[in-house]
């Protein structure tokens, strides 16, 4: 079963979608800044008080009920539906918590906070897009492509594509990613990466949620699996084009370009 989020209502051109508790949604229409709905069946509501002119939001976080916002005027944070900038002013592109340290990829690097002010944590020279802290390996998707640090070693790995890497994701102990260029790029367990061109489809992002990883594209959402030792993708949405994805336990929430935000049945 498949339900419109937003009945009646004008069809946003969304980046990113976050589920919040009970029925609540929130969601980055493009270039128009955040509006959420306390129920599935409400109107959108714009919550930018607090939040710049033309501000641009690169993701949606919400970690123990706080709400964050990464936009290109730096990291945003909601309370009592108003924003506030916290003391990360770079353009911000992804931001995690581990514990009581934040991490943020920005436009200058990779960034930490333990509570009070922002450092730069490493690689000033590159605007991050996403990132993987694991227990051996820092892995950086930038404006060059891949940077691996070895934590162990405190070596760099460099892999340089002429293009861009937007998202990451781990599945089954292989790191996998989004170009700039929508190829889905797979590590091969020998060192390096393959990039592969699905078709035509366009591969927009991968999004780790709980432990499922996803491909949002722009021929609909797939769920990445294996076969056998080879990855593969079962549609579980075609024919639109989506950007991001969000879910409890019995739903799916879908962020599109052209058919607003969607549910449907995990």
């Amino acid at each position: 079963m498949q339900i419109s989020t937003n009945p009646g209502g004008l069809v946003f051109h969304f980046s990113s979608v976050k589920r919040l508790s009970s029925d609540e949604l929130v969601a980055a229409p493009l270039g128009q800044g955040i509006v959420h709905k306390k129920h599935i069946t409400d109107e959108w509501v714009e919550i930018n008080e607090g939040l710049p002119a033309q501000t641009h939001i690169n993701r949606l976080h919400v970690y123990d009920d706080q709400l964050y916002a990464c936009s290109d005027k730096g990291l945003f944070y909601c309370t009592d539906e108003t924003w506030s900038l916290t003391e990360l002013l770079l353009g911000c592109y992804q931001y995690k918590e581990f514990g009581e340290v934040g991490l943020a990829g920005t436009t200058s690097g990779l960034w930490f906070t333990e509570g009070r002010g922002w450092h730069l944590m490493m690689r000033s020279d590159v605007i991050v897009y996403d990132f993987l802290y694991l227990p051996q390996y820092v892995v950086l998707a930038t404006n060059e492509g891949l940077s691996i640090l070895d934590r162990l070693t405190t070596t760099w790995m460099n892999y340089k594509y002429g293009s861009a890497v937007t998202s990451l994701a781990v599945h089954r102990g292989r790191v996998i990613g989004a170009t700039e260029h929508g190829e889905l790029m797979v590590g091969n367990g020998q060192g390096g990466f393959d990039r592969y061109r699905m078709g035509k489809t366009f591969v927009f992002s991968v999004v780790t949620r709980d432990n499922e990883v996803f491909a949002c594209t722009d021929r609909g959402l797939y769920r990445i699996s294996h076969i056998r030792d080879q990855l593969s993708l079962m549609a579980l949405k075609i024919g639109c084009q989506v950007t991001d994805v969000d879910m409890d336990d019995t739903h799916l929430y879908i962020a599109t370009l052209f058919e607003g935000v969607q549910r449907i049945e995990r």
